[in-house]
């Protein structure tokens, strides 16, 4: 199987305060705190969600995560499956932590360190993997979540990138008590994609034999073609 890294990986924090702190902080359009690219620490935070409320106002602070990869080599002549985002994980990382992974319009072509200003260059409306059930792992173990046939189709596009986010940040419901809980990460590990890929070959008739029927060509199987005669 296929496995490419991360050509460029990272997170990001932003706060607010005040009457709707968190739809906020969810919908700015820049973070107000830190930007890591490209860590490189045991026990780091990349995905978080803090959410208080009180008398004197409420507060909220977000962490979301960022990886972009270029897939550029599978853009076409193969058909992609089995595609799994592959990283490790702390058993530092609070109960039960709900992610979501969407699309991200962060990173260039896999090429361009994050910025506060990429905080919301992502698609909530482009769910890739994740669910409400769908929980970081607890684990000092390189772990694997998958992504479903939306993330395959972006291999057309060359570039596969993705921000993970805490489940209740993606559907924008957030949370009506005042919680809290972080997803650790080692970034020792380069966090990267497996994916299974065959070649689809020349896909026409010859001769009216189609490629499916296992025929070769000067010993060559059809399905190891790209061009007849220069005609693809």
């Amino acid at each position: 199987m296929p496995t490419i890294n991360a050509g460029k990986y990272g997170y990001m924090i932003s706060s607010a305060s005040g009457t709707g702190a968190f739809s906020t902080v969810r919908n700015a359009t820049s973070a107000t705190g830190t930007v890591v690219n490209q860590p490189t620490s045991n026990n780091q935070i990349p995905v978080q969600f803090s959410l208080a409320f009180g008398s004197k106002g409420d507060s909220a602070t977000l962490r979301r995560s960022w990886l972009a990869f270029d897939v550029s080599s599978y853009a076409s002549g193969f058909t992609i499956s089995d595609l799994q985002l592959q990283f490790d994980p702390t058993n530092l990382t609070g109960t039960n932590f709900p992610i979501a992974i969407v699309a991200s319009t962060a990173q260039g072509n896999a090429n361009t360190n994050l910025s506060q200003n990429d905080w919301n260059n992502l698609d909530f409306g482009t769910l890739y993997g994740g669910s409400s059930s769908t929980y970081w792992p607890d684990t000092n173990n390189v772990s694997t979540i998958d992504l479903n046939s939306t993330a395959i189709a972006a291999f057309s596009t060359s570039y596969l990138k993705i921000c993970i986010l805490w489940y209740y940040d993606y559907t924008g419901t957030g949370s009506l008590v005042t919680t809290s809980s972080s997803a650790y990460q080692n970034f020792g590990y380069t966090p990267r994609i497996t994916f299974s890929a065959v070649a689809t070959g020349y896909g026409n008739t010859i001769n009216g034999v189609t490629a499916e029927s296992g025929n070769k060509i000067n010993a060559v199987s059809y399905t190891d073609l790209d061009k007849v005669n220069n005609a693809s």
